[in-house]
């Protein structure tokens, strides 16, 4: 399902479209992505401790429906706090259902994983790329 593509052949508007791109964080420097976490950590904080991770989605959407169409976003690693034992790429691409945006995203890629946080940290985590409907931008 997911693929990594260099910029130069992300040339097709109907992927570009129809699916989450997710960028690499070099991207920063091209575009003026908004800064989501004061938002959603905002949004979390209203909720009581353990209703955060199923109001994660919610929240998330709440706060990128305010943005045009086609918003870049970045600073989402509120969303990986290993208390909320969510899958943060899941929830990216069911909000992308409803509201055209992209994301940078905020750790690396390697063989074919998106990779946030540090090995042996709490916030680890490794998403295969080919396991998500996504399309990742490097």
């Amino acid at each position: 399902m997911g693929e990594v593509l260099k910029i130069k052949q992300l040339n097709d508007q109907e992927l570009a479209l129809s699916r989450l791109l997710v960028y690499a964080n070099h991207f920063q420097k091209l575009t003026e992505p908004k800064s989501i976490s004061k938002e959603m950590a905002d949004g979390l904080l209203a909720c009581a401790p353990k209703r955060r991770s199923m109001r994660m989605e919610d929240i998330f959407y709440s706060v990128i429906k305010k943005y045009p169409d086609g918003v870049v976003i970045k600073d989402i690693d509120v969303m990986f706090n290993p208390e909320y034992k969510i899958d943060v790429l899941k929830i990216l691409i069911s909000a992308r259902k409803r509201k055209k945006y992209y994301v940078i995203w905020p750790g690396r890629i390697e063989k074919g994983k998106l990779i946030y946080g540090e090995e042996g940290f709490p916030d680890y985590k490794e998403y295969n790329i080919t396991d998500y409907d996504i399309t990742f931008v490097k």
